[in-house]
């Protein structure tokens, strides 16, 4: 029986913290606790109101953050338990801590501070790369996305979510009427089916011809939610290898096929 690697709820660092260091990581061997991160309150001031930021870019310091309304601590959490489990065998920036501002009880940003890994991306270096590299590219990244899925939930009750079993956060399922961490495939595809019958006065009289194209037996398994050129840095010079993926904002439990 193949022993999969597992994370359970109690593992994770506690999201509902507002301010949140990892004393263990690089940042803090090298600066100790006396250098401080850049401010909230420095960062947004980089910004024009209402402007939607980018991550900023500290190479002095080997650091980036990426902060806004927009961010979630989930995303630094999905880091955290990557680079846990997975150490070398799935690069991803090291994270270094987080902070929250709140308003009226409510969060407001988040403020994900993070290694910065030096690199083109995959999008840039791809037009000038030979077959070969395109080949061997293709092939780690097979590796790396086999090895992400064998991540298992060691919770009892298993979820489609977020790793801290809250709603999933992939972009084509934001903002849709009643998501939430479902329970099982077959709970996360009936409500994909009922999701295009919604308008009428009663879902279940119109037959959906599509639901049973939809797989309920298989794994839940953590997916990234959004591997594209852009977010895998690479080395400069051949041969290229992957050294960090990036953007971890919509990975969770999804079903094996997500």
């Amino acid at each position: 029986m193949t022993a999969y690697p597992q994370i359970s709820l109690a593992e994770l660092p506690d999201s509902s913290q507002p301010h949140m260091d990892f004393l263990d990581t690089t940042w803090f061997k090298t600066h100790g606790r006396t250098r401080q991160f850049p401010t909230p309150e420095h960062l947004r001031s980089l910004f024009k109101p209402h402007q939607l930021p980018h991550p900023v870019r500290f190479e002095d310091l080997g650091l980036i953050v990426k902060f806004g309304s927009h961010v979630s601590i989930t995303e630094a959490i999905n880091l955290w338990v990557i680079r846990r489990v997975f150490q070398d065998a799935i690069p991803v920036p090291e994270v270094y801590g987080w902070r929250v501002l709140e308003q009226e009880g409510k969060i407001r940003e988040v403020f994900i501070y993070m290694q910065l890994v030096p690199g083109p991306t995959l999008e840039q270096k791809w037009p000038e790369l030979s077959a070969t590299d395109k080949q061997t590219i293709c092939s780690d990244l097979r590796a790396k996305v086999s090895c992400l899925h064998s991540l298992r939930d060691s919770e009892s009750q298993q979820v489609i979510g977020s790793i801290c079993h809250g709603p999933a956060q992939d972009l084509c399922l934001e903002r849709l009427p009643l998501l939430r961490p479902f329970l099982s495939r077959v709970e996360f595809h009936d409500w994909l089916s009922w999701l295009w019958r919604r308008h009428v006065p009663d879902p279940r009289s119109i037959e959906d011809p599509w639901r049973d194209l939809l797989p309920d037996n298989g794994s839940i398994v953590f997916t990234h939610g959004d591997l594209r050129p852009a977010n895998l840095i690479v080395t400069a010079t051949s041969p290229v290898k992957i050294v960090a993926i990036l953007d971890w904002e919509q990975a969770g439990w999804y079903p094996d096929y997500w």
